[in-house]
């Protein structure tokens, strides 16, 4: 199986860099593709710092083959906790793929990622962890099989609390919102890559912003499992470089 990644993000309004860090790698023989989305606390420079070390130091524990378990919890154990809001200083979504289709993922603190398979929401139990320094951080890790046609999606609380407080929103877009609206876009095109449906996810949920103004940084990760596509085959004339 190929997987094709990407995220697409938008800062707050009015602030210049992002909040949310997205950090991946495949390594070099391409038989594994980790990928690290963390949310800082706040926005702005202070939010990128946080969530930019928070995401390449769980990146880089991944890689050099520390259990994605254990490097999970290194690092919730090791943020510190906002004095003032008594919260994590970021909060972090992982992936860890292999090429045989085994996918670990870690989560602490973010919406609950989504994996959708025919157009449907897969259910998957967790194994949970609670930080004994932090009682209140809570590890969810999950082990499962890929199969081809797979999305995992995942998401800051930019896109789950979008729209916070508006008329048609009191609540925000929610979760439950954000799942219906992948399936929709899935169900329209259903092999929508993953460029296209997260800049669909991360649009959708600013349209509902008051004004159309991010109140939070919004971002959106989606990894698509499909089978390779095969090389075009060039059987033209030689190409003569001028």
């Amino acid at each position: 199986m190929f997987i094709d990644i990407d995220c697409s993000q938008i800062k707050k309004f009015g602030q210049n860099t992002y909040g949310d860090y997205f950090a991946s790698k495949r390594t070099d023989n391409q038989e594994r593709l980790i990928a690290v989305l963390s949310d800082g606390l706040g926005s702005g420079v202070k939010a990128n710092i946080l969530s930019c070390m928070t995401s390449t130091m769980l990146l880089r524990f991944i890689e050099e083959d520390v259990p994605i378990e254990k490097a999970a919890q290194t690092i919730m154990d090791s943020l510190p906790v906002c004095q003032v809001r008594k919260i994590s200083y970021a909060t972090f979504s992982a992936v860890d793929c292999r090429n045989d289709g085994t996918v670990w993922v870690v989560e602490e603190g973010n919406p609950a990622f989504l994996l959708l398979r025919n157009g449907k929401e897969i259910e998957l139990e967790s194994k949970d962890y609670t930080s004994p320094k932090f009682p209140d951080r809570h590890l969810k890790i999950y082990q499962f099989k890929a199969e081809v046609g797979d999305r995992i999606i995942f998401c800051s609380d930019g896109v789950t609390q979008a729209g916070i407080g508006t008329a048609k929103y009191p609540l925000g877009f929610k979760r439950e919102g954000f799942v219906d609206f992948v399936k929709e876009c899935v169900y329209k095109k259903s092999d929508i890559s993953s460029t296209e449906l997260s800049g669909k996810v991360i649009n959708k949920a600013l349209s509902i912003e008051p004004e159309n103004h991010a109140g939070d940084d919004i971002s959106c990760t989606v990894l698509y499992f499909r089978k390779p596509r095969k090389s075009l085959i060039f059987t033209g004339p030689p190409y003569n470089k001028v």
